[in-house]
């Protein structure tokens, strides 16, 4: 089911892809004036009194880098319960990029689009336990550490991101830059869950499964900042495990830097 959506996800999104960039082909033939939308900023090769919103843009692009951090919250706190002080970690980062996008930009302040791109999410868990591939509900066993002690174990989710974003930017500053807000939603399908583990005794290993990762994520997102700079803050409102109860109510809060936006 989830290789289903993806692929469907993946063929609109490249059919509406496909479909702008016939637009933009079309629209260069008409009119002389040769005009490209980026993520940081519209570069106008003409004057500005003669470009016609609304406009059609899109294309490949690597921006939106955002690098971060990773708070999961239960029931609205950053303090894990006792049923969930398993997963208990020692640092979570977020760090993902688009690398491809399509929109509408109405004027010179504002602009919608949807973008596609790769999310990860580690959380460098503090116990020793080694999670049960192809278990649903999320299931695990403690190790003990007088037979092997994990040095690192970090638990990576991957997920395919795609945002509806709604953009505004400011006149240009005295500099030429200009001061930029981003909101929407930012939804994501599940590609896949990674264990690493590293130990004395067997090395490095590492274990792919969807740990009952939840298949969708999704929630709202915000950006601000100047020029290709600024920060970012996700709350994704869904469970980061499905169909396991014990960790009903374990949501992911993720903030930090972005770059190019």
């Amino acid at each position: 089911m989830k290789t289903f959506v993806l692929k469907i996800s993946l063929i609109c999104l490249l059919s509406l892809f496909f479909s702008i960039v016939h637009a933009k082909k079309h629209d260069m033939a008409v009119q002389d004036t040769s005009i490209q939308d980026t993520s940081a900023t519209d570069s106008i090769q003409n004057d500005q009194s003669t470009i016609q919103y609304p406009r059609l843009f899109g294309g490949i692009t690597f921006s939106r880098i955002d690098w971060g951090f990773s708070r999961p919250m239960d029931d609205g706190s950053f303090s894990l319960s006792d049923e969930k002080n398993d997963l208990s970690y020692k640092r979570a980062s977020n760090f993902g990029f688009d690398v491809l996008q399509v929109g509408l930009r109405f004027n010179d302040h504002f602009k919608t689009y949807i973008s596609a791109g790769v999310e990860w999410n580690y959380l460098r868990l503090k116990k020793n336990i080694l999670l049960h591939e192809n278990q649903s509900p999320l299931s695990y066993e403690f190790v003990d550490e007088n037979d092997v002690r994990y040095t690192k174990n970090v638990l990576t989710t991957t997920y395919l991101r795609l945002p509806l974003s709604f953009e505004w930017r400011s006149g240009k500053l005295r500099d030429g830059e200009r001061v930029k807000v981003a909101f929407g939603a930012m939804t994501g399908i599940l590609l896949k869950g990674t264990q690493r583990l590293k130990s004395e005794k067997l090395g490095k290993q590492k274990f792919k499964d969807n740990y009952s990762l939840a298949t969708f994520q999704y929630g709202p997102f915000v950006r601000i900042g100047y020029d290709d700079f600024g920060i970012f803050a996700k709350y994704y409102v869904n469970d980061m495990f499905e169909n396991t109860p014990a960790m009903k109510g374990l949501n992911n809060f993720t903030f930090g830097l972005t770059l190019g936006f």
